[in-house]
């Protein structure tokens, strides 16, 4: 299965009709999807949902994208992962060949009679990854003193560690009592 053309929609009724849309139901791969602790694998397939609404300013797409991520719980360090679904609706703008693509960066330019979503599906994906990933909202992390994951039991550490820079007061509490 070739994955090479998978974010591709025609325009032509939709440039040829204003007020005409379009439904869609794309799957497809797309790499480099990476930020600091999570990822979507080059493998995972993506799904983009949605309509095509030819409107003044050019193609209005709406829709919904879903894939799968992964990645390293920020407590844990072990695996985490989870489901995404993001709701998008970007304006697509029309370039003359030749021209290049002019934009200001609230739009996305297309020329000729097809529109190329990757790029967009490549930007609300890379947005929608959590930056601290956690494999459950219950994790417990590891021990600060000797690293054991507390998931899985209590590591057997004095977990009153005194701090040395406040030792000195301890004389004072001693005395208290």
């Amino acid at each position: 299965m070739s994955f090479k053309h998978s974010f591709i929609i025609g325009v032509t009724r939709l440039r040829k009709e204003p007020g005409s849309m379009v439904s869609f139901d794309l799957t497809g791969q797309l790499s480099d999807l990476k930020v600091s602790s999570s990822y979507v694998e080059d493998i995972e397939l993506i799904a983009v949902v949605g309509i095509a609404e030819s409107v003044h300013g050019g193609i209005l797409i709406t829709g919904i994208i879903r894939t799968i991520w992964k990645g390293e719980c920020r407590r844990c360090l072990g695996l985490a992962s989870g489901a995404m679904e993001i709701p998008v609706r970007e304006l697509y703008e029309r370039v003359e060949s030749g021209m290049g693509a002019i934009s200001d960066g609230d739009t996305y330019p297309y020329s000729g009679d097809v529109i190329d979503l990757s790029e967009m599906v490549k930007d609300q994906v890379l947005l929608g990854l959590p930056l601290a990933p956690l494999c459950t909202e219950e994790c417990k992390g590891l021990c600060v003193s000797c690293g054991a994951e507390l998931n899985k039991g209590l590591c057997g550490c004095d977990n009153e560690a005194i701090d040395l820079r406040w030792g000195a007061l301890d004389v004072l509490t001693d005395e208290d009592r």
